[in-house]
């Protein structure tokens, strides 16, 4: 009754929601200005059907902030940069607050994408693992949430390129809110950079 009967808890809970858009907002602009590699700049041919173009040397995609109320009963907001997701082929980093929870950095391939890109991610491994990204080991590519059913060491990386997806994710814990901006964009930088090395 002392919950239902007071309002402040859901005006705190939208206000915080409020100030990750707006988080996530900055991070897209800011993002839009690096310069992607190359190999993000994709060809017609490898982009499917209905996928938004930017300018030329964005990488052909525009960022998508989404936001919900229930992903396993919680709150969440993400960034989708740079975003491609067509019915067999994907190729998103995806950044997701999930409430109580964490930050997520989360590269997403599969199709052509994941063909195109496991072999450097192969090669960089150590790379990744430096900058704290693990290899999702879920059976479902739209498990979002950082646990020992859905990401794994990188020991377990040698069959990354015979599943059906390939996910590596990084978390960024809710007690560095005032650093999330920085940490996520050294985060995301981390993923352009092996990428780049195609």
């Amino acid at each position: 009754m002392q919950l239902v009967t007071d309002p402040g808890w859901i005006l705190t809970k939208n206000s915080v929601m409020g100030k990750v858009v707006t988080m996530f907002a900055a991070l897209s602009e800011e993002w839009r200005g690096l310069t992607l590699p190359e190999s993000l700049a994709l060809p017609e041919s490898l982009a499917p059907e209905g996928v938004e173009r930017a300018a030329p040397g964005s990488g052909g995609m525009e960022p998508k902030i989404s936001k919900g109320e229930n992903y396993k009963g919680l709150p969440w907001v993400m960034l989708d940069y740079p975003r491609v997701f067509g019915k067999e082929d994907v190729l998103a980093i995806r950044t997701m607050f999930w409430w109580g929870h964490s930050f997520n950095m989360t590269l997403h391939l599969k199709g052509k994408y994941m063909r195109l890109f496991v072999p450097v991610i192969l090669r960089r491994r150590g790379d990744l693992a430096a900058a704290g990204f693990r290899v999702g080991i879920a059976e479902d590519e739209w498990q979002h949430e950082h646990s020992a059913e859905t990401y794994g060491e990188w020991d377990l990386a040698g069959d990354i390129g015979e599943r059906p997806f390939c996910k590596l994710s990084a978390r960024c814990g809710l007690e560095q809110w005032n650093e999330a901006p920085e940490l996520l964009t050294d985060l995301f930088g981390a993923l352009l950079r092996v990428l780049a090395a195609r």
